[in-house]
């Protein structure tokens, strides 16, 4: 009997997503005047308060959680500055499970069909489509149905997009080879372009500098792609003095740590890191500017 109450709290545990930082100024802000810009995935979720008349980040937290089930809705409550009313809210899904897929040949209700066939049949999971403008391509991918749930019933009249569709807007207009990558703590996605074009957008895994080189220089082979010329973006939690950068400039010619977008600033508290922490949520910050 003993064993069966043990069994049923192993298969009910409740993981929750645990800060790795938050900085905020000491001024107090007024939401009303304050935009709320989010970027959740199933594993980690950051989230900014931009002040909409001065474009200054004024707040920035990062939670993470080593689980893909999570009990987001409680997250969202426990987080006091996730209960604020605010002018406006833009949400960027981080979602590992996405596909490209070109205008023409778009249809809705294959979506599900798209996905299965890349990543498998997936559970819990729910799929959302949006047009990608610029590209003449439809972004469709799948997220946790708990964490679209929260998001939902939380942020009712927040806008969104896939974080894929975000970054693909910032770049819609450069005719050039290069590949934006945006860093988590045990992740990264990849955005590749050439000659204004989508080559690839995904996510991987990684656990050392070497798991990041060898991904990097596998796609440089499948898409023809030279490491002399392609221009590399970093975002994200990477430091120049990290192995990870170390490793990446050994082997690519040009690379650069991301500015932030448009108008958008950094408070004062907030630039004891670089820019290029908020370049990401700044790129989803343009998307409501």
């Amino acid at each position: 009997m003993l064993f069966g109450i043990l069994l049923y709290h192993c298969r009910n545990k409740i993981n929750y997503l645990k800060p790795t930082f938050h900085i905020k100024t000491e001024a107090e802000y007024n939401p009303a005047n304050s935009i709320l810009l989010m970027i959740a995935g199933a594993r980690r979720c950051s989230f900014a308060v931009m002040n909409y008349l001065s474009k200054e980040l004024v707040e920035f937290g990062y939670y993470t959680s080593t689980e893909d089930e999570n009990d987001y809705k409680s997250f969202f409550e426990g987080v006091e500055s996730l209960n604020n009313r605010y002018y406006q809210t833009a949400i960027g899904y981080d979602s590992n499970e996405s596909v490209q897929i070109p205008s023409v040949v778009y249809k809705y209700e294959d979506g599900q069909l798209n996905l299965d066939a890349t990543f498998g049949k997936s559970v819990h999971t729910t799929v959302v489509s949006e047009n990608v403008p610029g590209w003449n391509l439809y972004n469709v991918y799948r997220l946790p149905s708990d964490l679209h749930s929260a998001i939902s019933w939380k942020f009712l009249s927040a806008k969104s997009w896939s974080i894929y569709s975000v970054l693909l807007k910032g770049h819609a207009s450069k005719n050039d080879e290069s590949m934006i990558i945006d860093f988590k703590t045990d992740e990264f996605s990849v955005v590749i372009l050439k000659n204004n074009k989508l080559l690839l957008a995904r996510t991987f895994s990684y656990t050392s500098p070497e798991d990041v080189l060898y991904y990097l220089l596998k796609c440089c082979q499948q898409l023809n792609i030279s490491q002399q010329t392609i221009k590399l973006s970093l975002a994200g939690l990477i430091e120049k003095d990290s192995a990870v950068y170390r490793e990446l400039y050994k082997y690519f010619i040009n690379l650069e740590f991301e500015s932030l977008s448009a108008e958008v600033k950094l408070a004062e508290a907030l630039t004891v890191h670089p820019e290029h922490y908020f370049s990401s949520i700044s790129k989803l910050a343009a998307c409501v500017l």
